[in-house]
């Protein structure tokens, strides 16, 4: 049993807080609702939870300053990817809460969400589920949602991990990916899907437990394909974090990649899945 004060209980009420909060705001700007079933996952991890309430932050971030809420630092990122624990999610979440106050200040929800009430039992997962779809309502309050080239910029990051790891395993660096016109956010979804299967079967190989998720999204939107993206960087990170003869990656968030559709997505998660079939190798 954890001694650690922080437990995924009490990251689950904050981050349903969150999602209240959230929701509040979508319906102050007179935005519909995001229909779509909650993803379904198990077995998650908080390394997994923590990249994913990063992704929220950054949605919060966008939407604060589309609303003149002023800047703000990212969160503090965690001192050892390998010894991320409840806390260190927590500590997100709570960045998300800062940015969601700056929010309800600009456009009039006065009111605070009420903390939810701690239940025992709750596991990563259901901490993950509740921040997907917090993120999927917050991308329906966005006037400027996330594109192509936001899923670039993470991707490249996952990339450029990968990289590393087959140029410290000595082994051959595959080809880019051909270029496929016309390839739409669904198609991205899809092979980032199969980057994150091919990256968690190479987490547990290294003896470390990983999500599953189940099930297909419909009417998958570039914001979605931003959260899978996120989920892929983490496992790349945590690989890399386990492997010290790696060489470093130069950045950890990458800047803006410039004006980039789906098949340019759908090529770089293809070069990037053939990276992770060489680790698999």
């Amino acid at each position: 049993m954890s001694t650690d004060p922080v437990q995924p209980p009490h990251c689950h009420a904050r981050a349903r807080r969150v999602l209240a909060e959230v929701t509040a705001i979508r319906h102050e700007l007179g935005r519909g609702a995001d229909p779509r079933p909650a993803p379904e996952i198990t077995g998650a991890t908080p390394r997994e939870v923590y990249f994913e309430a990063l992704a929220l932050w950054r949605k919060a971030d966008r939407l604060a300053a589309e609303v003149g809420g002023g800047p703000a630092e990212p969160p503090r990122a965690a001192p050892l990817l390998t010894e991320l624990r409840p806390a260190h999610v927590l500590g997100v979440l709570d960045a998300v809460v800062d940015r969601l106050a700056a929010i309800r200040a600009r456009v009039g929800v006065t009111e605070a969400a009420p903390e939810p009430a701690i239940e025992a039992g709750r596991q990563p997962s259901d901490v993950l589920v509740t921040i997907v779809v917090a993120g999927r309502e917050l991308s329906r309050a966005l006037e400027r949602p996330f594109t192509p080239a936001d899923v670039y910029g993470q991707v490249t990051l996952a990339s450029a991990y990968a990289a590393r790891l087959v140029e410290a395993r000595r082994l051959s660096a595959p080809p880019p990916a051909p270029f496929e016109r016309a390839r739409r956010p669904e198609d991205c979804y899809r092979r980032l899907q199969a980057c994150l299967a091919l990256a968690t079967v190479q987490v547990r190989r290294a003896g470390h437990d990983a999500l599953d998720a189940r099930g297909a999204l419909p009417d998958v939107l570039p914001g979605d394909v931003f959260d899978l993206a996120s989920l892929v960087v983490g496992e790349l990170a945590f690989l890399h974090a386990l492997a010290p003869q790696a060489g470093a990656v130069a950045a950890f968030q990458p800047g803006p990649s410039g004006y980039r559709r789906p098949a340019d997505v759908y090529q770089l998660a293809g070069t990037l899945e053939a990276q992770l079939t060489a680790l698999a190798g």
